[in-house]
């Protein structure tokens, strides 16, 4: 729980905001969910937290309905 408390502290700090956190069993050992104001900020924070040699982490771009919307409809 300090590890959590401390991630969502870095995120707001770093102008995000942590969302959610779920434990989860499999592959992953949890699943975080945060918003970042851009790509750079996403990079920086995870350069910082797998600086720290205790995390890993894998990021996924998600898109929301309306910019899936969006996307679909600029197709030809």
């Amino acid at each position: 729980p300090d590890r959590i408390d401390a991630a969502k502290e870095a995120y707001k700090k770093a102008g995000g905001e942590f969302k959610a956190i779920y434990l989860t069993l499999g592959q992953y050992d949890l699943v975080a969910i945060a918003d970042m104001p851009n790509d750079e900020a996403v990079a920086r924070m995870a350069l910082a937290l797998g600086g720290q040699g205790n995390v890993r982490s894998e990021t996924f771009r998600a898109f929301s309905e309306a910019e899936f919307r969006k996307i679909v409809a600029s197709l030809p």
